[in-house]
């Protein structure tokens, strides 16, 4: 008589300070309040329900290893950041103002530069970008080339889901190991030459920040 099959205990969800991949060199701590991200050999914390006194994403770090920024989590949640000084008014106003909504992060930009984050959000909605304002202010921080490395994903799936099903399995593989392959260049030892995979930036020239594909 065949034994009954034993049920899988539910997983667990993820405590505060755990993490959790989204992407390549990305995480989200359990409870969704901190990101970790990787800027070529080294870690930073992002605070995503805090500012600094410049209305910027607050930032802790570097941190050697993705280890150690996790282990930096408790801490940065005890972290006040420098209230922004603002003038006092010289006398009380005559009546009340107009309620003004809370200034974006792209409102506090230089108007040129908020003018070139504008176009950019809506060509990548255009695109099909979920979270694309969230998507460029990520990529603005300069830690990793975040709008390239999700359009490199992108691509890679669609080539791959143009495959057939039972081919599919085998492109993530080969994907993943490609990737190994490119950052394995990174580490030639001298005098070799090694090889590297770069993002481009609008001018199709390279720029410094590094793309790795596949995890």
């Amino acid at each position: 008589m065949p034994t009954a099959k034993t049920k899988k205990a539910p997983k667990k969800p993820p405590e505060a300070d755990d993490l959790v991949r989204e992407t390549a060199g990305n995480y989200v701590s359990g409870d969704g309040r901190f990101e970790v991200r990787q800027s070529d050999t080294t870690w930073y914390v992002v605070d995503r329900e805090q500012t600094n006194e410049f209305g910027q994403e607050l930032i802790h770090g570097p941190f050697g290893s993705l280890k150690a920024a996790k282990a930096g989590m408790p801490g940065a949640r005890d972290v006040k950041p420098l209230l922004r000084s603002r003038p006092r008014p010289t006398k009380a106003p005559d009546k009340k103002e107009p309620h003004k909504p809370k200034p974006t992060w792209i409102d506090l930009l230089p108007r040129d530069e908020a003018a070139e984050v504008r176009k950019l959000i809506r060509t990548l909605e255009a695109e099909g970008i979920e979270n694309a304002d969230a998507l460029a202010r990520r990529d603005r921080q300069g830690l990793l080339p975040a709008i390239a490395s999700t359009l490199l994903e992108r691509r890679l799936a669609a080539e791959i889901d143009d495959l057939p099903e039972k081919d599919r399995a085998l492109a993530r593989k080969l994907v993943t190991r490609l990737g190994g392959v490119i950052s394995a260049g990174e580490r030639v030892a001298d005098p070799l030459p090694g090889w590297a995979l770069y993002e481009v930036g609008p001018g199709r020239e390279p720029t410094r920040r590094r793309l790795r594909l596949g995890g």
